[in-house]
């Protein structure tokens, strides 16, 4: 409800547009660049092109529930879990690419041990991008700040398997109930 209040604010004063275009619409590419803004928030399942990119003076962030550089692609919070490894989430700069944008700005563990399956451990993580975008903001505005490179040293995950996800469920209610 908080996140509609703010978006509501953003629309009366001019400073969030809402349109049913699409982003690389010349209509909305034209509009933007008129302003160009310094920072785009992702918030839809698109891989933006060069000249939406561009439109923003810095580019377009994007929350990843994932640790760059190491975690890109999807289910990635699953792979984590499986490889015994940090659970958490980035904040970087997109390119043309899937989680290849070079520029970390925000690299987070969070656990998500207290979360009995697979569902509610990713909705807390997703649930957390208007914070993760406001600490991004915050250090992007802030003196002296120097982003983390993301070298592509990682590697790319695909959709995890349905005999691997039931292995990550019963870590993750081994946890909980532990925990």
């Amino acid at each position: 409800m908080r996140s509609l209040l703010v978006a509501a604010r953003l629309v009366l004063r001019g400073r969030l547009r809402i349109t049913r275009r699409a982003i690389d619409d010349p209509r909305v590419l034209a509009w933007l660049r008129g302003r160009f803004p310094d920072v785009g928030l992702h918030a839809m399942g698109v891989i933006y092109r060069k000249p939406v990119i561009d439109s923003f003076r810095l580019g377009i962030l994007n929350p990843h529930i994932g640790l760059l550089p190491g975690y890109r692609g999807r289910s990635v919070m699953e792979w984590s879990l499986l490889e015994g490894r940090p659970t958490g989430a980035s904040v970087f700069f997109v390119d043309e690419g899937i989680d290849t944008g070079s520029r970390i700005v925000l690299r987070r563990e969070i656990p998500v041990d207290r979360f009995p399956d697979v569902r509610s451990a990713k909705e807390h993580l997703f649930g957390r991008d208007t914070e993760l975008f406001g600490e991004a903001l915050a250090l992007l505005s802030g003196p002296g700040f120097a982003p983390l490179e993301n070298d592509g040293s990682g590697r790319r995950y695909y959709v995890m398997s349905r005999l691997f996800s039931g292995v990550v469920e019963s870590i993750l209610a081994g946890r909980a109930t532990r925990g």
